[in-house]
């Protein structure tokens, strides 16, 4: 080790120390840090990273005072450059990294406008810092503190000078180049990437430790930083411990940092969960504790609506990239006459993966999902999947428009289409010398035969020798065209995935297998879509399916709300199944296209310039719902006073 071990001062387990990631003044009374290994394995590396996301990686940190007791811990978020090239179809697209801070800035003031209380800011969320140089320590000068210095090398910016030395300018590729503004003679610069274009002036990024007897090196890309207040606890441990499993803690038996405050005690407290300082209701009722945990169930699910409601309101982005990992929770200190759970905040701390198409001269916006798309239960089947062959399309028109040339005509597949109202087509013709790519609109409302599509392509603007040559091809047909369809994925791909988590609310529990309810649900949405149903009707369609079905009945019971020895049928003796049904119809309805009762008819069907509008109505049906609830399990003041008066009139009369 290079320091006493007794030099430590609490909170730092041994094999971590401190490093200040901003410039500070000697004995500054709090300082900011991210946490790094003394000892790393070669698979850990120098740092605790909590999380890689697109565009970002977020590392484990803490404010320190200036004896390093940590008096809270943070999420260090530092801009990643792992994304570069788009790829739709035909369609190319190299981000660039002014597309890329744009992004980090948007983001930055999404959480400032609506989780203020969460975020530190340090100015380095709006302007690059410089790489930070962690030194290995002397061992006869011991620190709570590693030994950190701010390097002089910055992300050059200037466009020109980049391009003077003939480098990609800052505003116009995703290279980024390293330089010294203060350095003197030729001008160097370092390759903040591997992949990055050089020549005689430029040098790789392991430049910066050469010469110097460093541990390890923050930031090295000199991307822009975040500083976020941590919640140790995730949406799937929250929900085990509602349903009354304990909770071991945050990287149970490896964190860097013990459990404080308020989640040690819902460490202790959830081995042997009794009510109070957590839950409203003791153990020993089960009827109470059930509609109580149904409750914070709702609750939360409500909670997660409006957290990504939020998300896509100020982005205009859908997330397409949905999941519990994708949320925490931020528990209060709140003592012992009100519950803790009750005071449960959640949080979307996983940004979202949507980038936008540039498509010319169309309404509807249409979106890709950023990075590999992993399979996922909760996301919606086939995200980004799209079909694509050999057709002919017949041209029925070619019109000169104000914003350019458009085609009008049908495709005829080799095999069969099934279209959607929003997909879009892009197709190749062959003309003379010339190959010519389009993009259209599918008309699916214009039946014209299991492998035709009738299309109107997007307007372009073309040469005056191919729009002629193009108008004299009106009434024929090209073969061997290729095409591809794409589907219009938006915000109500959000949506399916926020129902996959309702039915892990609602009905499973942590020791359910969630694909085999899933399928179950998602074929119940269906049957009961194959007939128009007013809304207001699929409740009791929805009961009147399930008293015939005993296996359906109880697979939309209570019973997995915890985790007990309950059956269906005690489970739904313990609540109002009227409240209860109503929530399971809501839940059937989250699902796009599954009937009549959806909220959305397929994953594209919501208003292109205002993409948060999908989420109002289930919102308000869960604050309806929610209300009722509460309204039965916690009855008002009032309530008790006329009951009492009542009870005590009979009374009078005996």
């Amino acid at each position: 080790m290079e320091r006493n071990q007794s030099s430590r001062s609490q909170g730092l387990p041994p094999a971590y120390m401190a490093a200040p990631i901003h410039t500070v003044e000697a004995g500054p009374p709090l300082r900011i840090c991210v946490l790094v290994r003394l000892d790393p394995k070669q698979e850990e590396g120098p740092f605790v990273l909590l999380r890689e996301l697109p565009g970002a990686r977020v590392y484990l940190g803490a404010v320190c005072d200036a004896e390093a007791r940590v008096q809270e811990c943070v999420e260090v978020w530092v801009q990643a450059l792992d994304l570069r090239d788009l790829a739709f179809s035909k369609y190319q697209e190299r981000l660039t990294n002014q597309a890329f801070d744009e992004r980090w800035r948007s983001e930055n003031e999404m959480v400032l406008s609506n989780l203020p209380e969460t975020i530190i800011a340090t100015g380095m969320e709006q302007n690059n810092p410089g790489p930070i140089l962690i030194k290995r320590q002397p061992e006869d000068a011991p620190s709570a503190f590693a030994q950190v210095e701010l390097s002089p090398w910055r992300v050059c910016k200037e466009d020109t000078v980049l391009q003077s030395f003939g480098l990609d300018g800052y505003t116009t590729s995703p290279y980024r180049y390293l330089h010294d503004p203060t350095a003197t003679g030729a001008k160097t610069f370092l390759a903040a990437s591997a992949d990055a274009p050089v020549n005689s002036h430029v040098q790789g990024i392991d430049r910066l430790a050469s010469g110097l007897n460093l541990r390890a090196i923050f930031n090295p890309h000199a991307g822009l930083v975040r500083v976020t207040r941590f919640s140790p606890l995730n949406l799937e441990d929250y929900l085990q411990v509602l349903e009354g499993r304990p909770w071991s803690g945050w990287m149970a038996g490896t964190s860097p940092l013990p459990d404080q405050g308020v989640y040690g005690e819902l460490q202790s407290w959830s081995a042997t969960p009794r009510g109070m300082p957590f839950l409203l209701y003791a153990r020993g009722n089960p009827a109470e504790r059930l509609n109580e945990i149904f409750f914070l169930k709702l609750s939360l699910l409500r909670d997660m609506f409006k957290a990504v409601q939020s998300y896509v309101k100020a982005q205009q982005l859908p997330l397409l990239n949905l999941s519990p990992a994708s949320f925490s929770i931020q528990l209060q200190k709140t003592g012992d006459p009100f519950p803790a759970f009750w005071a449960a905040q959640c949080r979307l701390t996983k940004p979202g993966q949507a980038y936008p198409l540039k498509i010319k001269s169309t309404e509807q916006r249409y979106f890709i999902r950023l990075g590999k798309v992993e399979p996922s239960a909760f996301l919606p089947e086939g995200l980004g999947a799209h079909s694509f062959g050999i057709g002919s399309v017949r041209m029925r028109s070619v019109k000169t428009e104000a914003d350019g040339l458009v085609l009008e005509g049908t495709l005829v597949a080799e095999d069969y289409l099934g279209l959607d109202a929003h997909d879009l087509l892009w197709f190749k013709l062959p003309l003379a010398e010339e190959r010519l790519e389009f993009y259209a609109h599918v008309y699916s409302a214009e039946a014209v035969g299991p492998r035709e599509a009738r299309f109107r392509t997007v307007p372009g603007k073309l040469p005056d020798s191919i729009v002629a040559a193009l108008k004299r091809t009106e009434g024929t047909a090209f073969q061997k065209a290729p095409y591809e369809i794409w589907p219009l994925l938006s915000s109500p791909c959000d949506m399916h995935s926020l129902g996959i988590m309702a039915i892990r609310l609602l009905l499973a529990n942590s020791q359910s297998k969630l694909p085999v309810i899933v399928d179950e649900i998602l074929s119940l949405a269906r049957h009961l879509g194959r007939e128009a149903t007013p809304e207001q009707d699929l409740r009791a369609k929805l009961q009147g399916v399930i008293e015939g079905d005993s296996e359906l009945f109880d697979l939309v019971s209570p019973y997995l709300l915890i985790e007990c020895e309950w059956s269906p049928q005690q489970a739904r003796a313990q609540v109002s199944m009227d409240i209860w049904l109503q929530a399971v119809a809501l839940l059937l309805r989250l699902f796009p296209g599954t009937g009549g009762h959806s909220y959305c008819t397929s994953f594209g069907d919501v208003s292109p310039l205002a993409l948060e509008t999908v989420f109002e109505r289930p919102l308000q049906e869960m604050e309806r719902l929610l209300l009722r609830l509460r309204s039965a399990i916690v009855p008002s003041f009032t309530a008790n006073e006329e009951i009492a008066s009542v009870l005590l009139e009979q009374l009078r009369g005996i």
